[in-house]
């Protein structure tokens, strides 16, 4: 991997990722498409028949293959790095993991009725803006750079990913 998203659902990690990956030649996985191909279903149908702990285990099992691939951009799911298991992964993937983030109202302007987002669907904004915040703790000991996205477009936060990764490349030569 050469560049690793991760954040709350509505951060703009799949959007982002997609601009990364048309700047920099590379290809895109996201994690939620991995573990769907996977299933052969959707995951609020995944959510629905099987329960969150078998989606997880899914993803689990879809980021330890998507992290052994040499090349590309991976989006992970909004819960991915809450797992330790996941965390330790995402550690070991010798690829900078970027933690894109944006506040609680920003977040639920952004998810709407939270429609094909299984978690989100069901939490009031309040109790997403809790989520949001228990899953914190999470996503900083993952991150080697943080971006609030709140008022910056997507194109702005891939430009900075971009320098970023300039400037990581030219200390690691």
């Amino acid at each position: 991997m050469n560049l690793i998203l991760v954040g709350f659902m509505g951060s703009g990690k799949t959007t982002v990722s997609t601009l990364l990956g048309e700047a920099l030649q590379q290809p895109v996985y996201d994690l939620d498409d991995e573990v769907e191909k996977a299933a052969c279903k959707p995951i609020p149908q995944i959510f629905a028949d099987d329960g969150e702990a078998s989606f997880r285990d899914l993803e689990h099992s879809a980021l330890k293959e998507v992290v052994k691939r040499r090349q590309g951009i991976l989006a992970t799911g909004g819960g991915t790095p809450v797992a330790e298991r996941n965390q330790r992964l995402l550690e070991h993937a010798q690829a900078p993991v970027i933690l894109l983030t944006a506040s609680p109202a920003e977040t639920a302007r952004r998810l709407g009725d939270g429609e094909g987002r299984p978690l989100a669907s069901k939490l009031t904004p309040a109790e997403l803006a809790d989520l949001q915040d228990a899953r914190r703790p999470a996503y900083d000991r993952c991150a080697d750079l943080t971006i609030r996205t709140d008022k910056l477009s997507p194109t702005a936060v891939a430009k900075l990913i971009i320098a970023f990764l300039r400037i990581h490349q030219d200390q690691s030569a």
